[in-house]
């Protein structure tokens, strides 16, 4: 298996953008290292290092890829086969169905991972929705796209748990085009 195959600097500088914890763990890492190297004046625990550091910067791009090639593999299909919606018409009742929403991207949130929390706003409302991958380099905030996913359970408290009765519909993202 060769990690590195297809990694261009481009993308992993878009990566370091879209995943700022993953880039935060490398840089404190690496900093620590040579911090540590430097106070114990032997280059061999800096030697050690290489591999979680290695390990810290290409597992995530390797994660993030393989994310952004199940949303392009998957979006053609949920293209040509799902019907759209306004955010007002997704209820409780839409759980598990595929959607598709046009509307204007208002915010992201890079968390944790690669894979963003997005705001989309139309006519009728707002939705959140969490993307399986990056959202593409060409869509902007502010942008009018088309967003294909699952309606899914959001819960009040605590987002993916919570008590039973205490939730919202949120999309599973599949990915994002311009329309």
């Amino acid at each position: 298996m060769n990690i590195k195959t297809g990694l261009s600097f481009k993308e992993i500088l878009y990566h370091a953008k879209t995943t700022p914890s993953a880039t935060a763990s490398l840089i404190i890492w690496t900093a620590f290292s040579v911090w540590a190297t430097i106070q114990s004046n032997n280059p061999w625990l800096f030697v050690v290092c290489i591999p979680f550091i290695l390990g810290l910067t290409l597992i995530p791009l390797k994660v993030s890829k393989m994310n952004r090639n199940l949303s392009n593999d998957l979006l053609p299909q949920y293209i040509g086969s799902t019907k759209e919606y306004k955010i007002s018409e997704i209820t409780k009742d839409k759980v598990n169905e595929k959607v598709k929403l046009v509307g204007t991207l208002d915010k992201v949130i890079y968390g944790v991972s690669a894979k963003p929390t997005i705001r989309l706003k139309d006519d009728s409302g707002e939705i959140y929705a969490n993307l399986i991958a990056p959202i593409p380099e060409h869509i902007k905030k502010g942008d009018t796209v088309e967003l294909y996913g699952v309606v899914a359970k959001h819960y009040y408290l605590f987002g993916f748990i919570g008590i039973p009765k205490l939730w919202k519909p949120k999309i599973y993202g599949i990915g994002l085009v311009k329309p």
